[in-house]
């Protein structure tokens, strides 16, 4: 069935349209106008940030876990535009640093815990200062290309269906929307395929009294995950971090817990409600698991209340909009990175950064290192003029585990914007970009090509 729509406006003059506002496209529209480019960002929320706001429990990772090898030293593998965005939000008050966990830093040695409120107005005020043109609550509906040349996209937003031209495209929509619809190949993990994730879930935990429930929890001996700092506004020491053995408190479909706290008295991010695995493209699996999950919230709630001291009035607050997919498609690019790449800290002469934490806990890079990524893998195949950025990168499940973290999807989104900038000024497509000129560029905008030692 062929359907016609009345386009009721057409946005002409823009070089670069940015798809998707999670932490890429931020990282992705700001870096390209920082070139002097025409830049527009759609996002189908009314808020930036993504699932590094709504489902993240802390930015995963500028450094290295360096706690999971003895002797090993510490070494930062991210700055740039993300160190920038998190000296924004502590600036506000809505950030603690970089924090040293005191316990299950063989997992992650640092987290870097930002609130969310003030994060969504950083990202807003830093895009805006840039000349970026943000344009919420609009949903890509299909892309015009032809031949591998994308010529516009199609949105529709509460001023009907809208037309936005471009010279260049960068799909950071998590799930590869912006390049299915150019017909670019890609990989679909169906509902409980090798390699298909759940949907999670975040939530505030308030009224909570942290240091009684750090105390009952240590006195069961379930803290897995622990880490304390100075809070925005206090001059002591208090909780930041946990991690504890959930099952063992007889939760009935719970296997971990994970939170951070960046206020008194609560956890303002709770991770530990999943639904799945499933097909990230299954409108009718993602309905079921916003009805599930947000049920099985108001139990852990009851059961903090009933089983965990200084919970006993809690309440749940601040859930987060709708469960976060973690994985639909990953798009087929030019170079595809890949288990062996990540464990083996592989370097490649045209990488745009580096990483180094692997979210899958038995996994780690050798001798606690790094692993770089390169700009090929940015590039989908059977594409003129479109980037990728975030996480549909990687088909490996290894590589993925990796790359679709919260400060992964920074780094890959400064290489795809300037990139994409470099492409519109030059009138040359992102394959044909001088990579030794893209390098140097975000070199010179304190990005790390390879980690580089930073002591505790």
């Amino acid at each position: 069935m062929n359907i016609t729509v009345d386009i009721s406006k057409t946005y002409e003059d823009y070089d670069i349209v940015v798809a998707g506002g999670g932490l890429a496209g931020f990282a992705a529209a700001i870096s390209a106008a920082r070139y002097g480019v025409k830049v527009i960002l759609i996002e189908k929320e009314g808020y930036l940030g993504g699932l590094g706001v709504i489902g993240a429990t802390a930015l995963h990772n500028f450094f290295n876990i360096f706690d999971a090898t003895p002797g090993a030293q510490r070494i930062r593998v991210a700055a740039g535009i993300a160190q920038e965005l998190v000296d924004k939000i502590f600036e506000k008050g809505g950030a603690l640093g970089h924090v040293h966990l005191e316990k299950g830093g063989a997992y992650i040695s640092m987290v870097t815990p930002v609130e969310p409120e003030i994060t969504k107005v950083v990202l807003n005020e830093m895009l805006i200062e840039n000349g970026v043109e943000i344009l919420f609550h609009t949903t890509l509906i299909n892309v015009n290309s032809k031949s591998g040349v994308l010529n516009n996209v199609l949105v529709w937003n509460k001023s009907g269906y809208c037309l936005i031209n471009a010279k260049i495209f960068i799909d950071c929509t998590g799930d590869g929307d912006l390049s299915a619809f150019a017909k670019v190949p890609f990989k679909h993990f169906e509902a409980n395929e090798n390699g298909a994730y759940p949907a999670g879930f975040t939530f505030r935990l308030c009224n909570v009294d942290l240091s009684k429930m750090e105390r009952d929890l240590e006195k069961k001996n379930l803290i897995s995950m622990l880490g304390h700092a100075i809070k925005p506004g206090n001059d002591e020491l208090d909780l930041v971090r946990i991690g504890f053995n959930i099952r063992k408190l007889r939760t009935r479909g719970l296997y971990y817990f994970y939170a951070s706290s960046l206020r008194p008295n609560e956890l303002t991010y709770c991770n530990c409600l999943n639904f799945g695995p499933n097909d990230g493209l299954d409108a009718e699996a993602l309905s079921k698991g916003e009805i599930f999950i947000r049920e099985k919230m108001l139990e852990v709630v009851s059961a903090f209340r009933a089983k965990i001291d200084g919970c006993q009035e809690c309440y749940a607050a601040g859930a987060s909009p709708y469960i976060g997919q973690r994985r639909a498609r990953s798009i087929h690019c030019k170079y595809e990175l890949t288990k062996e790449d990540c464990i083996n800290g592989k370097e490649f002469e045209d990488q745009i950064g580096c990483f180094s934490f692997i979210d899958l806990g038995n996994m780690k890079v050798k001798d606690s290192g790094a692993f770089g990524i390169p700009y090929r893998a940015l590039i989908p195949i059977n594409a003129e003029n479109l980037l990728i950025a975030g996480r549909t990168m990687s088909p490996d499940n290894i590589a993925f585990a990796a790359t679709r973290n919260t400060v992964c999807c920074l780094i890959t989104g400064q290489a795809a914007g300037s990139a994409a900038a470099v492409s519109v000024l030059e009138n040359i497509t992102p394959r044909e970009v001088d990579v030794k000129q893209l390098q140097d560029y975000l070199i010179q905008n304190n990005v790390l090509l390879k980690p580089k030692p930073d002591p505790l």
